[in-house]
């Protein structure tokens, strides 16, 4: 009988043991199973926001444009192709656009999406009390700019809801390439614009909010996405890491299955090791990175002066050097010889006699220390070399020169003159560039490069594209067996 109530209670405890293991995974059931497609990759640990209306960074956009689409997309073949949009129509003088939304559309709680979605969701960004960063790139549209000077009426907006499925857009002047800019993140729908708490994200993308912690984001497929028959992979795991050398080393060592922007830049001490992997990927964008100058400095403000230096600029060296990958000048100067660059010299000498150039520092602006560097490091080598102009790099308000980026999400390299109408021309819409030198010479921004893209990938990988815009779409890969 002793022996037989040992056995028993040996029992039991296999039995609770079990239920115990059992009950644990029921809890993180909502992980990446090898036994299921799924990928994985590092970003960077930030505080991601789930709102896509806000989107102004590439690393939020990149995890936004998997939860979120919207109305049009890049194609494998850098194409515009329709996404949420059924068909789009546009009058001859591409002022009037219409769009029609496909029938089967819904949001992740499998509730119906409208075009009283998208145009609330745009609406809300011209709303200058919810202080949107983008709100400016969309003065393009009739009375926008107005609206948000609170200086016109809602009905006034050139935006109009013809029915639950159409939408109207009426445009300030010709824009050719709406169905571009319609693929940017911010004009991605949200289900209710005045929701603040986001723990429970209703998306409209193939890949829902699964699992939140100060380590991971898991994103799982969406089953009421309209195209979810064509998503194969069914988890997303996206590590949260600081240390940029660590989230290299994850790919080396098998944790990632690819890794590099846009979810984490390669850091510039691993650039040159990248170049010569076998995985490596090269992705041409249209995101402007360029040096804003401040044109009220003593040194700067002359034009003259500005010409002179923006012709000693080594186009090539500055885009190569700063990024060590295949981005390319968006102005490309030409090689000077020696004797144009004494000429130059002795101009610039004769313009500047009344300065003095000894008092005056240009100041460059802290962003990421190794790119301050070597920005510092190539101007060193076309301006303070030649010309005795001191820079210094300060983490402070008031600077002289600063690395930015803009991304309008279009092909169409002129669009950046939307960032120059709304920082020089006070969004006045009034001046209409014909090409990039001629906002160059008018405004100085100094255009480094088009930016692009490098990834390391691994086998399993495939269909792996980053398009025009910077957008890496994870439901358009497919996972090798092998």
């Amino acid at each position: 009988m002793k022996k037989f109530l040992n056995i028993l209670s040996f029992l039991c405890i296999i039995i609770l043991f079990s239920s115990c293991n059992n009950s644990k995974k029921s809890k993180v059931s909502n992980s990446p199973d090898k036994n299921h497609s799924s990928v994985s990759t590092a970003i960077p640990n930030l505080k991601y926001n789930f709102d896509p209306r806000f989107c102004n960074d590439v690393n939020q956009e990149a995890v936004l444009s998997q939860l979120f689409e919207g109305l049009t997309e890049y194609s494998a073949h850098g194409k515009i192709s329709l996404n949420q949009a059924e068909n789009i129509e546009k009058n001859e003088n591409f002022t009037v656009w219409k769009i029609t939304l496909r029938d089967d559309l819904t949001w992740s709680d499998n509730s119906k999406i409208t075009s009283k979605d998208y145009i609330n969701s745009w609406v809300s960004i011209l709303d200058k009390k919810n202080k949107n960063p983008n709100y400016f790139k969309l003065f393009f549209i009739k009375n926008a700019k107005k609206y948000y000077d609170e200086k016109s009426k809602l009905s006034e907006l050139g935006i109009k809801e013809i029915d639950s499925k159409t939408i109207e857009v009426t445009m300030e002047y010709p824009v050719k390439n709406f169905d571009e800019i319609l693929s940017n993140t911010f004009l991605f729908p949200v289900k209710d614009i005045n929701k603040k708490d986001f723990d429970n994200v209703i998306s409209n993308g193939a890949f829902l909010l699964s699992k939140l912690t100060e380590e991971e984001i898991i994103l799982e497929k969406n089953k009421n996405y309209w195209d979810s028959v064509n998503v194969r992979v069914n988890f997303v795991n996206l590590k949260l890491i600081d240390n940029s050398i660590v989230a290299y080393q994850m790919f080396d060592l098998g944790q990632i299955d690819f890794f590099g922007l846009p979810f984490y830049e390669i850091p510039y001490e691993r650039r040159l090791d990248a170049s010569k992997k076998p995985e490596i990927l090269n992705f041409k964008t249209n995101i402007f990175e360029f040096l804003e100058t401040n044109t009220e400095n003593s040194i700067l403000k002359e034009k003259s002066i500005r010409n002179i230096l923006n012709a000693n600029i080594d186009s090539n060296f500055l885009s190569s050097y700063v990024l060590y990958n295949n981005s390319e000048p968006i102005i490309e100067n030409k090689k000077l010889n020696s004797s144009e660059i004494e000429n130059l010299k002795q101009t610039f000498n004769e313009k500047t006699k009344k300065i003095n150039l000894s008092e005056i520092t240009l100041n460059l602006k802290y962003s990421d220390s190794k790119l301050s560097e070597r920005i510092l490091a190539s101007l060193s080598k076309d301006w303070i070399d030649k010309y005795k102009i001191k820079v210094n790099i300060q983490n402070k308000d008031d600077f002289d020169l600063k690395h930015m980026s803009f991304n309008m999400g279009t092909t169409d390299e002129l669009d950046i003159k939307y960032y120059i109408n709304h920082k020089y021309q006070n969004d006045n819409g009034s001046k209409m560039y014909k090409n990039i030198d001629q906002i160059n010479d008018e405004n100085f921004i100094l255009p480094l490069y088009k930016r692009s893209f490098s990834i390391l990938v691994k086998n399993k990988i495939q269909g792996l594209f980053v398009s025009p815009n910077g957008k890496l779409l994870i439901k358009n890969l497919n996972l090798s067996n092998k």
